[in-house]
């Protein structure tokens, strides 16, 4: 699992396609200026999770998401093997995460 809050971890994403870093991009960027720039992990605000492994989804669900449903899930790029997802997930009033999933783990996160 991958977890992004600030601008510097967007170069963790070379390998992902342009859309899904512009919306990793784009949520680190309402997060800044609603939270501040120098944000910690765990202060208000959030974070965005990219998760590659239907383990990680797993262990999401049954600690940081128990009992949560998704706000909305869109899909940010597809070609002709992958489709990428993006799910919001509000914790509280002043927290929420963002997850990054693709394929059957996107299944997996929504069921």
């Amino acid at each position: 699992m991958i977890k992004l809050w600030k601008k510097e971890d967007l170069n963790l994403l070379s390998e992902y396609p342009k859309e899904v870093v512009e919306n990793v991009d784009n949520s680190i960027n309402i997060l800044d200026e609603s939270y501040g720039y120098n944000r910690k992990l765990t202060d208000d605000g959030g974070y965005v999770c990219i998760i590659e492994d239907i383990k990680e989804v797993e262990n999401l669900k049954s600690n940081i998401l128990k009992g949560l449903v998704e706000e909305f899930s869109d899909v940010l790029h597809q070609d002709e093997t992958n489709t990428y997802s993006s799910t919001l997930y509000i914790l509280s009033s002043d927290y929420s995460i963002t997850v990054i999933t693709k394929n059957e783990e996107t299944e997996y996160l929504l069921k």
